[in-house]
Formats: structure tokens, C-alpha cells, sequence
């Protein structure tokens, strides 16, 4: 008995979405900092952070630049 092969999907399926998450990213920056609780040193994107030792987050407002809106996906 054979089976028909199906053939492999190309890797970027969407070049436009591909697109738009490289530029997406290019805009993303890994920051650094100490923890404000407990002095751990702690990375983040765009100056949000989440301490793993002591479980500490920055607010939301603190980062270094706007949040997209619901306006501004694509998917919903």
C-alpha cells in the first residue's frame, strides 16, 4: 500500500506577515536593569521588566515607548 506524499509547506507561508514581524522586531530593544525589590540584575524589552527571583514587574507605563492599541492587530 502507498501513500500519496504531501509536500512540505513553504517556510514562510505569508511573506507580508513575515515582513511585518521583522520590522516589528527591529523596533524591539533589550534593556537592563537591577530589580527595584530585590537588586537582581534583569532584562526586558523596551524597558518592561519581570524579575524571576522575586517575581517584581515595572508597570506597564514605565516602558520606553507606546503599546499598539487593538487598532493595531492585524489578527483580531
Amino acid at each position: 500500500m502507498t501513500r500519496n506524499r504531501k509536500t512540505p509547506a513553504p517556510a514562510v507561508p505569508y511573506p507580508e506577515m513575515a515582513a511585518a514581524a521583522a520590522a516589528f522586531l527591529e523596533t524591539q530593544e533589550i534593556t537592563t536593569t537591577q530589580c527595584r525589590r530585590c537588586g537582581s540584575e534583569i532584562a526586558g524589552i523596551n524597558g518592561r521588566y519581570s524579575c524571576g527571583t522575586c517575581g517584581w514587574t515595572n508597570h506597564w507605563s514605565e516602558g520606553h515607548n507606546e503599546l499598539p492599541t487593538a487598532a493595531d492587530d492585524v489578527q483580531a
